[in-house]
């Protein structure tokens, strides 16, 4: 409640404060007529693989226009998630956790693939780190929550992010900005763009620098840890010879270099017996933990490298009369190699480090076409991958007390290579049965074929050698996996400025094997999933309203947990979701706007039994954990991970006119509700319910040219947890966790030519 109404009386605030400024301003100037208030822009989005109003589109998707990432200073998924209903962010040891209404990545080892789609125009991307990179150059972001099983397909299981770039322009333009902030923060950006053949090439070029001291120390060896240093750079071709053909090629680099993602000391989770916390194994043999929860006390600094490239081809051919044929063919490299500590504590103890080499291919072929009353699309997609990955665990052997106590042993290693391949065939088809009332009907089949060759090792007696190779590959195991994923819809344009629509659909991710963990592979997870909703524009399209209300009957949900210190993926036995989303922007005059969305989530667990390692005794309820066989925890009526129950979200904007151009105050409150991050729902590993302020100065000159920001994010200082779990039995269950930003500020300033 506290926190509800903490959210209450800052809205209210701010509000006044325009309100106060909106009257000031009238004060000082000339009384004049007030123009009649502004419609609200229309938002082009590709959501159907074709473009099409936003407002025409039935399916729940938010569009994150590049004015929008512009004036809420947003450069990465993350910042994204505030401003998108039921979009949830964690992050750990190189993995992005990302969540839409309850569905996303449990698995935090190598190999994991999340449930929510990831694609960066138009090509899907396997590996998650990915998306814990920053924007740059970006045109629009589209956020589809719900299952995506006919159009998008694969790990689509609870929506897909589409990140759509600039495209290269004819008359040569571009821009470049660079920001300063508190923490050393220096980030430079720009782009240059224009014809090379006039009418027939056109290039166009990006780059963006980030830098930034830590936002905390680690105090055994005084560095700065959390900081920030990353390169990336984009090229793109557009080459149109004819009117009827059109190709695209891209190609884009990212490399970060960094002492970010160690493990933040967040308490210990642990009992011996009922009752009893267990003090974790650093604490207990002299080591400490750091005054401040953003700093660290680790016997060695984190390392976090990552680096990924791509390149990719478009080829659009119009066939004549509304037909047109596409393919779309990528390849993509990353790595990424992380170092932290285990026990999170100065004891020399253990280290953590955990690396990934993927390589992937893919090359879809799509067909359309559209007459007065029909659009359709079929579409056949292919997909293949090699992954090879591991999380390896040196310790002392003064956790085991043998043999003899002090020596860094080898201890566990998990990893290996997984292969993935994956086909599907598409199609999806909106026929106007009568006026204003259309009927979507999809459908997908998808075969997809996992392979597995482990490498396994848990040694407590040779002294620990870096330079050791990895063991040997167990024999290699296979198994596929097949899927049936139809979609039916049907919306109705009620007036031409509301559309009304329900769906029907199912989706699927593939079982898998999880990596080095010698287990079996884990069953594929399905959905069906019932969804209705409202779009409206009202009061002469000053006001944007969307409605959504969803349904979902979710089985095989792939849950990943510690046990005997491995990292392994289960099967949880059904979960029951639903919930309802609102998104509203209103144009109150030609000066003052608002943008809210709030949500409301119940995501819970209907059946899953299973071991808490931190408490071995079970709830005594007698629950067997099917894995194990050891007691456990019946979690029915649990909530599902980063589900928080409610969200909220406003931003009041008051523009104030000047003879050098708009200046724009902009404010943002974000409330969200207690998020747990396991599935045992305990709060060590989980964040209270915590609001967020942002405010924001933004500055645009008469001729457009000259741009700037004032800003300052989480005003408060607000200390909030990204993602957390509880660590091995080895280390006596310490939570480590992954912290947010703290209170940033600085000025941007920015030059279009």
């Amino acid at each position: 409640m506290r926190g509800r109404a903490g959210l209450l009386s800052a809205t209210t605030s701010i509000v006044a404060c325009w309100a106060i400024q909106a009257q000031a301003q009238d004060q000082v100037q000339p009384p004049v007529a007030e123009p009649e208030a502004q419609t609200i822009d229309d938002v082009v989005v590709t959501a159907q693989r074709r473009s099409e109003s936003l407002q025409k589109v039935p399916v729940a998707v938010t569009a994150v226009t590049s004015e929008d990432l512009a004036r809420s200073g947003i450069q990465d998924l993350a910042g994204v998630t505030a401003v998108v209903p039921n979009l949830n962010l964690g992050q750990q040891l190189g993995v992005a956790k990302i969540s839409l209404r309850g569905i996303g990545l449990e698995n935090i080892s190598a190999g994991a693939e999340g449930s929510i789609a990831f694609h960066m125009d138009g090509v899907f991307v396997s590996r998650s780190i990915a998306a814990l990179a920053s924007f740059y150059d970006v045109q629009q972001v589209e956020v589809l929550r719900g299952p995506q099983g006919t159009l998008y397909g694969r790990n689509a299981t609870g929506g897909s992010v589409n990140i759509n770039t600039r495209k290269p322009t004819q008359e040569l333009s571009g821009y470049t900005n660079v920001t300063a902030g508190n923490y050393g923060r220096i980030d430079l950006e720009g782009a240059i763009s224009g014809a090379i053949v006039p009418d027939v090439l056109a290039g166009r070029l990006a780059f963006q620098t980030r830098d930034r001291n830590g936002y905390g120390r680690n105090t055994v060896t005084g560095s700065q840890i959390d900081d920030l240093n990353t390169r990336a750079a984009r090229g793109t071709l557009l080459f149109t010879p004819t009117d009827r053909l059109t190709v695209e090629l891209r190609g884009d680099y990212f490399r970060e270099r960094d002492r970010a993602g160690g493990y933040h000391f967040l308490g210990g989770a642990g009992f011996s017996t009922p009752g009893v916390p267990t003090v974790p194994v650093g604490l207990l043999v002299g080591g400490q933990a750091p005054a401040d929860v953003r700093d660290i006390s680790n016997d060695a600094d984190p390392s976090n490298e990552a680096e990924f490239w791509g390149v990719s081809s478009s080829l659009t051919y119009d066939l004549g009369d509304d037909v047109s044929v596409r393919s779309l063919t990528a390849y993509r490299r990353t790595t990424y190699a992380t170092r932290t500590d285990l026990d999170a504590t100065s004891a020399p103890l253990t280290a953590t480090s955990q690396f990934e080499r993927a390589s992937q291919f893919s090359q879809e072929l799509q067909l359309s076409g559209r007459t007065e009353r029909l659009n359709w699309l079929v579409g056949a997609f292919y997909f293949t991958e090699e992954d090879e990955g591991g999380i390896k665990i040196p310790f002392n052997n003064l956790i085991l007390g043998f043999p003899a106590p002090g020596t860094f042993v080898q201890g566990y290693y998990g990893g290996g290579v997984i292969e993935t391949e994956a086909a599907a065939v598409f199609g999806q088809a909106s026929y106007e049965v009568v006026d204003n009332l259309r009927l979507t009907l999809g459908v997908r089949y998808s075969s997809e074929e996992k392979k597995d060759r482990d490498r396994i090792l848990f040694d407590v007696f040779t002294p620990f050698d870096p330079t050791r190779p990895p063991p040997a590959e167990l024999p290699e195991r296979a198994k596929r996996f097949e899927s049936f994923t139809p979609r039916i819809a049907i919306d109705y344009q009620a007036t031409p400025d509301v559309l009304v629509y329900g769906s029907w659909s199912r989706g699927f991710k593939a079982g898998t094997f999880n990596l080095g963990s010698g287990r079996d592979p884990v069953e594929p997870e399905e959905i069906e999933a019932w969804e209705a909703g409202l779009k409206s524009q009202l009061f002469d399209r000053r006001l944007r309203l969307n409605l959504a209300g969803f349904y979902y009957d979710y089985r095989d949900l792939q849950v990943g947990k510690v046990l005997d210190g491995n990292l392994v993926l289960e099967n949880a036995a059904t979960a029951t979701i639903y919930g309802l989303e609102a998104e509203l922007k209103a144009r109150v005059t030609d000066r003052f706007e608002v943008a809210l969305n709030a949500s409301w989530l119940h995501a819970r667990f209907d059946e899953f039994v299973s071991y808490d390692q931190a408490r071995p005794f079970g709830d005594g309820s007698g629950a067997v954990d099917p894995l194990s066989g050891l007691p456990a925890f019946d979690l029915r009526d649990n909530a599902l991970s980063q589900s928080p129950d409610f969200t909220v979200f406003v931003a009041p904007q008051y523009t104030v006119p000047t003879r050098f151009g708009d200046v724009v105050l902009r404010a943002e409150v974000s409330w969200r509700d207690r998020t747990y991050f396991t599935p045992f729902n305990i709060e060590a590993a989980s964040q209270a319910a915590n609001t967020r302020l942002n405010a924001f100065i933004n500055w645009e000159s008469t001729d457009g040219r000259l741009n700037g920001s004032v800003f300052a994010k989480n005003i408060t200082d607000e200390t909030l947890v990204g993602n957390a779990y509880v660590s091995s039995v080895l280390v006596g269950f310490p939570v480590a966790g992954y912290l947010e930003e703290p209170r940033t500020y600085g000025v941007r300033l920015g030059y279009n030519f």
